[in-house]
């Protein structure tokens, strides 16, 4: 009997002790999800403050802790972010920007592959496999680094009421269609007729895309019109990067290809580039003031005046027609005038050039005058150096991110962004800037950003400044301005990429 009885007695301390185990594990196992933190490095300034609202809200539905290191816009973020990998604890998820920057962290195996299947969630390798190609972080061998923050786009702007006022409001749609779709003569003469009534008071007949228009006076709106552009003079990278990108679209489709691109091909861009440096004095020929025209001189490229904030506030109050910009800039418009930021809508930056000029297949010269680069600007890549659980909370978080409700909301009304997966038939977001890149996008055609392959630092930091310090206090360009102009970008894409 003393033997049943000790035998139950072992046989419940057993159970006891086998559910105390399972207890333990579990605790240990909620402790581990509770001590994981998913460390995020974000170089995307104008959403810092939103995205420490994110990562609150994502650590209450997940369970996980989100530590968040944000640069500021402006702020050199690959030295920052260097410094981060040098640590112990590294970002399981950061920012890449550009091909160049993705070359660096791939040559230390920093960058983790989306395109194999190997330490990938089913929900992830799914919502990688749907990144369209032409959204793609990617590099020649046709690997997938990156999820898109976002798509962008950019031309130039313009508030849709100012083209009512001047053109009257029964044509403003019909002629807003016509400047898309126009030539690049007919648009030229448009600027020159439009500047003239800006400085006049007497404007006159344009023929936009073979229909002939009448711009009036400086009546409405208008009558606060300087000029016909808002330039940021003293900011080179606003004219030497997605400017100066229209001109490489004409030789090279996307990113990879201008990253692989020959000797020949750089070379083949040179009318391109005659073309680019012909809109760029037609566009700074035609500068607002602030209290009137503002001519070619040291004024344009004066920092405290002309800057790129200075442009910003030009164009909300009313003092340039045009501004070419993305629609990053919809919460600065917004900050002057937000009625006018409801208002706009883009026109095609559009380039003298010819059907000879254009160099990548299924292109023309009118297609590319008459629509907008659309394009991812930043990517989320997840650290491959880290462990495999840090690299599946990364995962998780950017399927939440991309997939929830929670985080489309904060996609499309809180950052303001399009998501790179939106259906452009159903999709609209919080600002007129967003909408109207989607329609571009709906209308299919769009073109793309191959400069962010070319050399680093080769556009607004090399063409750019060498444009600014030699042309923007030029009162008049001619035929070897252009060509120089053009011959500068070639060779130093030449000699930056070691193609000579």
């Amino acid at each position: 009997m003393k033997r049943k009885i000790v035998a139950v007695l072992c046989i419940a301390l057993g159970i006891f002790a086998l559910s105390g185990c399972g207890s333990t594990k579990q605790t240990e196992e909620t402790q581990k999800t509770e001590e994981m933190e998913l460390y995020i490095f974000n170089s995307k300034g104008e959403i810092s403050d939103s995205l420490e609202e994110l990562v609150a809200d994502y650590e209450k539905e997940s369970g996980v802790k989100v530590k968040l290191f944000n640069t500021q816009a402006g702020e050199d973020h690959m030295k920052a972010l260097r410094s981060l990998m040098n640590e112990k604890v590294k970002p399981d998820i950061y920012t890449v920007q550009s091909v160049a920057e993705l070359e660096e962290w791939e040559s230390y195996d920093y960058v983790m592959d989306y395109s194999k299947a190997e330490g990938l969630t089913t929900e992830f390798k799914d919502l990688a496999d749907n990144i369209p190609e032409e959204l793609r972080l990617t590099t020649e061998d046709g690997t997938n680094y990156g999820v898109p923050y976002n798509i962008e786009g950019y031309g130039y702007m313009v508030d849709t009421q100012m083209i009512s006022d001047i053109f009257g409001a029964g044509n403003k749609d019909k002629v807003l269609e016509d400047l898309r779709l126009c030539s690049y003569a007919e648009w030229e003469n448009c600027i020159r007729v439009l500047g003239n009534m800006i400085d006049t008071g007497v404007g006159g007949p344009v023929t936009l895309n073979g229909n002939t228009y009448n711009v009036g006076g400086k009546t409405g709106l208008a009558s606060k019109l300087t000029g016909v552009f808002a330039v940021a003079g003293s900011d080179s990278w606003t004219y030497g990067d997605h400017m100066l990108n229209v001109a490489v679209c004409s030789g090279v489709a996307n990113v990879s290809q201008a990253q692989n691109a020959t000797t020949e091909q750089v070379k083949n861009l040179k009318n391109a580039f005659v073309a680019y440096a012909k809109a760029l004095d037609l566009k700074t020929t035609y500068a607002a003031g602030d209290g009137g025209h503002l001519t070619r001189s040291a004024d344009m490229i004066n920092s405290s005046t002309n800057s790129y904030d200075a442009a910003i506030k030009k164009f909300a109050q009313g003092k340039a027609l045009f501004f070419k910009n993305g629609n990053w800039t919809a919460s600065s418009i917004a900050e002057v005038d937000s009625a006018v930021a409801e208002r706009l809508t883009f026109l095609p930056v559009k380039l003298p050039v010819s059907d000879e000029d254009i160099h990548v297949e299924g292109l023309t010269a009118a297609e590319m005058n008459s629509t907008i680069p659309v394009f991812a600007s930043m990517y989320y890549v997840i650290n491959n150096k880290n462990d495999e659980e840090h690299k599946k909370v990364a995962q998780d978080f950017l399927v939440w991110l991309n997939t929830s409700e929670t985080g489309m909301k904060y996609i499309t009304e809180v950052f303001q962004f399009i998501p790179y997966n939106a259906d452009p038939e159903t999709t609209t977001v919080s600002n007129a800037l967003g909408n109207s890149i989607i329609k571009y996008v709906n209308m299919g055609g769009t073109i793309s950003n191959p400069y962010n392959g070319a050399p680093s630092n080769w556009g607004g930091n090399t063409v750019g400044i060498y444009i600014l310090q030699n042309y923007l206090a030029k009162p008049v360009w001619d035929e070897n301005d252009y060509n120089k102009i053009a011959d500068y970008a070639v060779s130093q894409w030449v000699s930056m990429g070691g193609l000579e």
